[in-house]
């Protein structure tokens, strides 16, 4: 699935340092944020010597699986974007395009406002309410004027994957239907992709921030819907049901954090346990 990554120079910076690829990164997108990173801190770098860098601090990773000859025609055509040629200048559209996607993306948090907040809660149910949320916060991210970009039902699904929603291909046609034909969402004139536009508020009242960009769907219902909250656990971020008022995991977590603590207290046994015996012999 796609990383939605709210601060890339920090991220990249730590990436490069470490010279390990996270898992959950792809090999493309490593590729743009190390070529990012390179080119803006030297923006005088030639793009041959640009090439050259990105390929060989890739291969320093020794990712499991990659093979330069497959990927170094994806290296040549990202570092092109740093270098206008004759034929971008003459699209107004690519050059557009070609700012954003030489500059890093440095998010504190992802803003959601309380006019997208009451229209989300008017909605009839949990499905349409999560799926609203994530693309009022997706398409504030990409930065392109409401519009969430989607080639096929392959990106489309990660959407739904990020908003915690699980449904069968018709139903999820039923879902967009149901919010295209009340006026939530808009289709881009093109057959031949599923690009989506939403309405994005312009207002200083923020009644959200996200700042860890996944399982909105959860961060939704934990936040705004009454008796829910989300799992403490950052890595988790399932959705809580407050059946007692002190509870903030749910019980998976809960369960491996007993267990933890379990474990923790056996040691501190054992070590006393030691403690005194040594002190015995030593009287």
């Amino acid at each position: 699935m796609k990383m939605y990554i709210l601060n890339e120079k920090d991220y990249i910076r730590s990436v490069l340092a470490s010279k390990k690829k996270p898992e959950d990164l792809s090999i493309g997108y490593l590729i743009v944020l190390t070529a990012k990173y390179y080119y803006i801190n030297n923006e005088n770098i030639e793009k041959k010597q640009l090439v050259e860098i990105v390929t060989n601090k890739i291969s320093d990773m020794m990712i499991y699986g990659y093979q330069e000859y497959k990927w170094i025609h994806k290296i040549e055509n990202v570092c092109d974007i740093f270098y206008d040629s004759e034929k971008d200048k003459k699209s107004k559209q690519k050059e557009e395009i070609n700012g954003k996607d030489k500059q890093f993306r440095e998010l504190k948090y992802v803003p959601i406002y309380q006019e997208e907040i009451d229209l989300i809660n008017s909605l009839p149910n949990d499905r349409q309410k999560k799926f609203m949320f994530t693309l009022y916060a997706v398409a504030r991210y990409m930065d392109s004027d409401g519009w969430i970009n989607k080639k096929d039902l392959r990106g489309l699904s990660e959407i739904f994957k990020l908003a915690n929603i699980t449904l069968t291909s018709d139903k999820k046609n039923e879902l967009l239907h149901d919010l295209y034909k009340n006026g939530y969402i808009y289709f881009g004139k093109q057959i031949d992709n599923l690009n989506i536009r939403v309405n994005l508020a312009e207002s200083d009242n923020v009644a959200y921030k996200i700042k860890e960009f996944s399982n909105l769907g959860n961060q939704y219902i934990g936040n705004f819907k009454k008796g829910y909250r989300q799992c403490a656990n950052p890595s988790c971020g399932k959705r809580v049901k407050m059946t007692a008022p002190n509870r903030i995991y749910c019980s998976k977590c809960a369960e491996e954090i007993d267990r933890e603590k379990a474990k923790d207290r056996m040691k501190k046994l054992r070590n006393h346990k030691m403690f005194e015996a040594d002190s015995m012999k030593n009287a």
